[in-house]
């Protein structure tokens, strides 16, 4: 049976999926190993999401500490910050489903529409993220 050079394979969606719900690190440790191990590159579908998924987590925890640092001070500003403060406290800490606030149900839409992608076997497109990955990582 005829299989092309790079065809993808439902271990290759396995790791893409698998490398999106744990913010990279099974892509990076599927990275590491398939160079050491198994000596053979990864291809192009699996490299995409898995750059795209560390990408993500990044930027993801440079937002949230930004946010962490930012809300606390302009809730000290005189008539606004009550404001702040009270739409910090919605997005940060009250639980909107099940456990989750609403920053945490945003990147799990997020996270699985990216999975969703991946398991179809497509190079799923988020706004800026993925033109960063398509432009840098070829």
């Amino acid at each position: 049976m005829y299989k092309p050079h790079n065809a993808i394979t439902l271990w290759d969606r396995f790791v893409a999926i698998a490398t999106y719900y744990t913010f990279g690190m099974a892509g990076l440790i599927w990275l590491i190993a398939s160079i050491l191990i198994f000596k053979k590159h990864v291809n192009d579908f699996c490299s995409y999401h898995i750059y795209q998924s560390i990408f993500i987590s990044i930027l993801l925890a440079v937002i949230s500490m930004a946010l962490n640092f930012i809300f606390p001070i302009c809730s000290k500003i005189p008539f606004i910050g009550d404001f702040i403060g009270m739409i910090y406290y919605y997005v940060f800490h009250i639980p909107m489903f099940f456990t989750f606030t609403l920053f945490n149900f945003v990147v799990f839409v997020i996270i699985s529409y990216l999975a969703l992608g991946a398991l179809l076997g497509k190079k799923t497109y988020f706004p800026f993220i993925s033109d960063v990955i398509s432009g840098n990582f070829r």
